[in-house]
């Protein structure tokens, strides 16, 4: 079982992901689309969140590091 990203998620997108039964550590699997819809935001929003979930589904990457390297590119 992997741990759950570092995502800086509202406490509405958070809500909106518990009433889609939707664990944080499963967003990497979503593309960025679902995202969008399932929490509402734009698809660049989306994009940003699958990216660090993305980054950090990688076992020797944190939260922090993920954050670095996406902000950079």
């Amino acid at each position: 079982m992997s741990s759950n990203p570092k995502l800086f998620l509202t406490d509405g997108e958070k809500s909106k992901l518990r009433r889609a039964k939707v664990k944080i550590r499963e967003i990497h699997t979503l593309n960025k689309e679902q995202i969008a819809q399932m929490l509402d935001v734009s698809v660049e929003r989306a994009k940003i969140l699958k990216g660090l979930a993305d980054f950090q589904s990688v076992p020797s990457i944190g939260s922090k590091l993920a954050e670095k390297s996406w902000f950079l590119s």
